[in-house]
């Protein structure tokens, strides 16, 4: 796996895991951009279970699609893919979140995400 495909991974599970801190369900449409890809992801929370969707574009607009699975506690989130690819953040303000995305080859890198109505 390329770390390109990582961290679009990763920026994805970050986009659909938070949209406001106070909410009890953090359901939604996400998107973020990273490395030149653009990265849109629908999140799904039950209870603090978090599941989801991303789909990762390239500049080219190749289309790579990531399930990932996934906790909310509080402003806490972390979401991972199978891979190893795991994201860990926290809501910021309503609809956005920050955190890392640490690849299954151990680069971390910061992520900036906000959800879509």
């Amino acid at each position: 796996m390329n770390i390109k495909r990582a961290l679009a991974f990763s920026l994805l599970l970050a986009v659909f895991c938070i949209q406001n801190a106070g909410a009890a369900n953090i359901s939604g449409r996400w998107e973020a951009s990273v490395m030149g890809h653009r990265v849109k992801a629908v999140a799904e929370q039950k209870g603090q279970k978090l599941s989801g969707v991303a789909y990762l574009y390239d500049p080219f607009g190749h289309k790579s699609t990531w399930h990932f699975n996934g906790t909310v506690n509080g402003v806490d989130v972390q979401a991972a893919h199978f891979t190893g690819n795991k994201f860990t953040g926290k809501v910021v303000a309503d609809g956005k979140m920050s955190g890392t995305l640490e690849t299954s080859n151990g680069f971390h890198i910061p992520l900036d995400i906000h959800s879509v109505k």
